[in-house]
């Protein structure tokens, strides 16, 4: 089955790939041409749609395309769901990222097959039953991240050794309360400081809120799966449909050897009143008896789920008029656009678990997403990972009664004699998170509500010991600082801390502790000063 309706441009005279008479000396490709996308949707149409489709093809013969037009396909930050505020409209979230960027890749669509999913792939996880508020990171990164990092990694989704957790990167941003959160929240966290894997982390979902991982495996392990980059991009045209399309099949990337496996999308679905939207497809038609939905839902909030595919044949009868088409205008706005599509439908995943519309899956009409009352519903959201090795770590147990009012810095100087560091960082999950500005771990203990035991924990400083070369770095001074925001009575105690060095494999080498006098900090701040590598490596 053709994917999508093309044009006949760009086709030459005498191709015989379409042509019954399957001769090179074939004048009229063009009639053969239809003739043969004629008898392939008579295989999936109903008798009484062949007439609405033929005219959309000879439509399409004198050169007018229906349901097209010039926008192009193309990176965007339509809002505050799309990437953090707090780093300004320059931001560029694909920065690091070594694949092409939306729209620089020209899609031919004629290559794109009529069906893709991969949630069938291996590399795909289980489909989750949410908790909590935490649907956002059940897509981007309990499905996303896990699929991305395992069609990274060569591995299969079938053990938590290969899927990443929601609740992870959830709590860093949750205020350890049932609060809800965006896709670019977790890709944010895996690009600053990792995922640790579910069996590390002792799950994908836990069983409170707010709590953070005690254990310095843990977070060292987390350093190692990152996001590199992640976007944007709308899909209203033509255009923009088909390079998604692309990017779910192939990342746009055509391999001539070796399988093909295409990317995911993280989606932000208005789920008010579904059942007005959720239709069932009827007897007779193409994929009867599986669900679709229609439009976004009328009413209600934002909820996070995850495009694993498309399927160009499914389709519903939108405006009841008996028919199933993509050339006319059934929403009065005068043209024919995307929004007028009543064939072609993505494959979604949910997190409401396996029961949920049959198999946890659903359609949503491309034409769907199209919907000016709910603006973040138009866009989709991809993502990069890769994996990295730090070579120093910070190895930190620490007390503190309030997480997000607990100010840290860690710098470090060339000179063992130096007084104040020459180069410094604020790890973001020690300074509550400014990156994601009112969203953050919470005013609780560091180790979550009601939990007033320290926690061993990392800090990658890898970056940080970068800026010395040579001898520098091994004999230069490290500054640590504890403290509190302006105006908070945080209270804290660094019980040990040490300097852990890595090779480029990830093997350990060794660990420097470094000595601490009185580890308290509240009213007055606690600084810890060491020339590096002067303590005795274990």
């Amino acid at each position: 089955m053709v994917g999508m309706i093309l044009p006949l441009s760009g086709r030459t005279k005498g191709e015989s790939r379409f042509c019954q008479c399957n001769t090179a000396t074939c004048n009229d490709s063009d009639v053969c041409y239809i003739k043969y996308l004629l008898r392939t949707l008579v295989m999936i149409t109903h008798s009484k749609r062949i007439f609405t489709t033929a005219s959309l093809l000879f439509t399409t013969l004198h050169g007018v395309l229906i349901a097209d037009d010039a926008d192009q396909a193309r990176a965007e930050y339509p809002g505050g769901f799309s990437r953090p505020p707090s780093q300004g409209k320059d931001y560029n979230t694909w920065a690091d990222a070594t694949g092409p960027d939306v729209g620089e890749v020209k899609v031919d669509p004629k290559r794109l097959p009529s069906r893709v999913d991969n949630s069938s792939r291996s590399q795909f996880p289980p489909i989750y039953k949410q908790r909590w508020g935490a649907c956002g990171q059940f897509a981007s990164v309990a499905s996303i991240f896990t699929y991305e990092m395992n069609v990274l990694n060569g591995t299969v989704a079938d053990t938590d050794a290969n899927w990443f957790p929601a609740h992870f990167s959830w709590n860093m941003m949750n205020k350890a309360e049932n609060n809800g959160s965006e896709a670019y929240h977790g890709w944010e966290v895996a690009k600053r400081i990792g995922i640790p894997t579910a069996k590390t982390y002792g799950g994908v979902r836990l069983n409170k809120i707010g709590m953070w991982p005690n254990g310095y495996g843990i977070w060292r392990e987390a350093m190692e799966y990152r996001v590199s980059g992640y976007r944007y991009s709308p899909a209203n045209t033509v255009e923009q449909l088909n390079e998604a399309r692309g990017w779910l099949f192939d990342r746009n990337q055509p391999k001539k050897d070796g399988e093909t496996i295409g990317g995911l999308f993280a989606l932000d679905g208005r789920m008010g009143e579904l059942k007005k939207v959720t239709k069932t497809i009827p007897e007779k038609e193409y994929a009867a008896g599986e669900d679709v939905w229609v439009r976004w839902g009328p009413s209600g909030y934002g909820h996070g789920i995850t495009c694993v595919g498309y399927d160009d044949q499914v389709g519903f009868d939108v405006n009841g008029d008996g028919k199933i088409t993509n050339d006319l205008d059934i929403n009065n706005d005068g043209k024919v656009t995307l929004a007028d599509w009543e064939r072609g439908a993505y494959i979604v995943v949910n997190s409401w678990g396996k029961s949920w519309s049959k198999d946890g899956r659903i359609y949503l009409l491309y034409s769907a997403m199209i919907d000016p009352t709910w603006k973040r519903g138009n866009y989709l959201g991809r993502v990069e990972v890769e994996r990295y090795q730090p070579k120093k770590t910070l190895k930190l147990k620490l007390s503190c009664n309030d997480r997000s009012d607990l100010r840290m810095t860690v710098g470090i100087a060339a000179e063992a004699e130096a007084t104040v560091a020459e180069y410094e960082i604020s790890p973001l999950a020690l300074n509550g998170w400014p990156l994601f500005g009112r969203s953050n771990g919470g005013h609780v203990p560091i180790a979550g509500p009601d939990d007033d035991t320290p926690i061993e924990l990392g800090i990658d400083l890898t970056e940080l010991f970068e800026k010395l070369v040579g001898d520098k770095a091994a004999n230069g001074k490290i500054f640590l600082t504890f403290g509190r925001a302006d105006k908070s009575k945080v209270e804290g105690k660094v019980h040990e801390c040490a300097i852990r060095s890595y090779d480029k494999t990830g093997k350990f080498l060794s660990e420097s502790p470094l000595k601490i006098e009185d580890g308290t900090f509240g009213e007055s701040s606690l600084k810890i000063e060491s020339v590096i590598g002067e303590q005795k490596n274990k």
